[in-house]
């Protein structure tokens, strides 16, 4: 007989089982990620592991007492042949042999796929309303997040200095706005004098936020109009001369705009403290048992942590 990892219920987790199943999650998890978070990931994955299962086994469960399971094994496969585009049960049949897996087997990895999350959003997800009133607050409190901040495109003359070279470099880019005042073409002056990486592109830049610039920069470049070159700013390292070639306006998204996201992040919020306390119900209600020389993989669970949600999005709204 094989060596058994947990007991759920009347079913059981089988050590071949859990070690095929933490191959292709850790398998996952080196093709998706790399240096540190890779480290980290491959921790979640390990800690969370038997706990995933053992929950997926009281989901599966609890699907016999909910849900039609003749008609959702039938649905399944259905579904499947449409992905795969397999036009009879014979093509079907020819895939699996293929594979070396019998139609029970794509059933059942079928099932493992698609029930537990089913199982969330009939026990769950379809319980969670979010009113109006509930949007507008969300909107109210983040509406920062919804605008976007003005922007400005500019040229810029870089003119770098030292402590003893500052007089002479103040003197130089005052020299350069009188040449442009006197009608000197501008991008020809940055080709003639820039010091900085972007003399290349004509001291191009943008379009960017204040919060991306020094705030001497900012400050002096949001002030112009279109075409205006400013007065040296000296940034304690260097000084520039901008013109401005084009700015735009902040932009606030109303509420109608954002009323779909809003309502989805509402409704995420509202789902991840249900979702833990129903595992945790379920778990408390179960009769689940790890064999003692598994209890050291069961390092984060419902009873001990929360869990994570699944990864997939909430269901369309009513």
């Amino acid at each position: 007989m094989e060596e058994i990892v947990a007991r759920v219920n009347n079913r059981i987790i089988t050590k071949s089982e859990w070690e095929e199943r933490g191959t292709f999650i850790l398998r996952q998890v080196y093709q998706q990620y790399s240096g540190a978070e890779l480290d980290r990931q491959l921790q979640q994955a390990q800690d969370t592991l038997l706990a995933n299962m053992v929950t997926e086994l009281l989901l599966l469960e609890k699907a016999q007492t909910l849900l039609d399971m003749d008609k959702v094994r039938k649905n399944l496969i259905e579904d499947f042949k449409k992905q795969q585009k397999i036009t009879s049960d014979d093509e079907l049949d020819k895939l699996l042999q293929q594979e070396k897996m019998t139609r029970t087997d794509l059933q059942e990895q079928l099932m493992r796929l698609s029930i537990p999350q089913e199982v969330i959003n009939y026990e769950v997800k379809r319980k969670i309303s979010v009113s109006e009133r509930e949007i507008q607050d969300h909107y109210d409190e983040h509406h920062k997040e919804y605008e976007t901040a003005p922007t400005v495109t500019f040229r810029e003359i870089v003119l770098f200095y030292e402590d003893a070279t500052r007089a002479e470099a103040l003197s130089r880019a005052q020299g350069i706005v009188r040449e442009w005042k006197g009608g000197a073409d501008y991008v020809d002056l940055v080709k003639r004098y820039s010091e900085a990486g972007t003399k290349d592109s004509g001291g191009l830049l943008g379009p960017l936020p204040a919060s991306d610039l020094h705030a001497g920069i900012a400050a002096a470049v949001f002030a112009l109009q279109e075409g205006e070159v400013s007065d040296p700013i000296d940034t304690g390292r260097s000084f520039h001369l901008v013109r401005l070639e084009n700015k735009t306006p902040k932009v606030v998204k109303t509420p109608a705009e954002v009323h779909d996201a809003i309502y989805d992040s509402v409704r995420l919020e509202k789902f991840r403290p249900r979702y833990d306390t129903y595992l945790r119900r379920l778990w408390k209600e179960s009769q689940v048992e790890v064999m003692p020389k598994y209890k050291k993989f069961l390092v984060v669970s419902p009873l001990t942590a929360k869990s994570e949600p699944p990864p997939e999005p909430p269901p369309e709204r009513p």
